[in-house]
């Protein structure tokens, strides 16, 4: 997970958006974003672990803010894009630095399962994306 220090590139125009707020909209999101994916060519044995990835940083979200977030997806050349924005300020001292800590799991295993796992994070808006390669191989 690499947290960057200057806000991404805005998502393309158009590109749909999903609101959650509740731990009952979980599945809601993690079909949202692997019908998503898999709609701009995500290979299918790629589509469990970003459904895991999503739902991790997603469980985060609510656990760590008030009031939800949003999820996007979209392909960016090779790649499949899914951005969760939340309300939350992001500090990686929260977060344990050691593999045999309680808690903090969620982030590592969607570091573990996406190509790349980016975060930009200012007081009061945290923008998480996950990258993974629509190359199969």
């Amino acid at each position: 997970m690499r947290q960057l220090t200057a806000p991404f590139e805005p998502c393309p125009r158009g590109v749909p958006v999903l609101s959650f707020d509740s731990p009952t909209d979980l599945a809601a999101v993690r079909e949202f974003v692997c019908e998503c994916a898999r709609a701009v060519g995500l290979p299918a044995d790629r589509l469990a672990g970003l459904s895991v990835a999503i739902s991790e940083v997603a469980t985060n979200t609510l656990r760590h803010t008030c009031s939800g977030g949003t999820v996007r997806v979209w392909a960016d050349l090779d790649t499949v894009i899914s951005e969760l924005t939340d309300s939350g300020t992001f500090d990686s001292s929260d977060c344990p630095a050691e593999p045999g800590s309680a808690g903090g799991w969620g982030l590592r295993i969607a570091d573990e399962v996406c190509d790349r796992f980016d975060l930009y994070s200012c007081p009061g808006r945290t923008v998480w994306r996950l990258v993974i390669s629509l190359n199969v191989g």
